[in-house]
């Protein structure tokens, strides 16, 4: 029945033994290797060095290109835009 009494009362819980673990370091290496300066060095220079060519790619495209028009090309970039965009479903003004 399940509103009945219990048959077995619980056991008294005793006191609480303590731990006989030592609570330091655990065995095996959990450290992680420091990043090597070079490697690091050589991250960043690359980075500088292709920003670098698509920049310079970017510039002698626009160059080309202004040679063969009639009028002067430029390239533009888009102002930066202050407080969260409008989904493009949402057109409450």
């Amino acid at each position: 029945m399940a509103q009945g009494k219990q048959k077995f009362k619980p056991q008294p819980g005793g006191a609480k033994k303590p731990n006989s673990k030592p609570k330091g370091m655990r065995k095996g290496a959990r450290t992680i290797a420091p990043k090597k300066a070079k490697v690091v060095a050589q991250h960043k220079l690359k980075n500088i060095l292709e920003v670098a060519i698509r920049n310079k790619i970017e510039q002698d495209v626009t160059q080309n290109a202004s040679t063969k028009l009639h009028k002067r090309l430029s390239v533009l970039k888009m102002p930066a835009t202050k407080g969260p965009k409008l989904p493009a479903g949402n057109s409450k003004i």
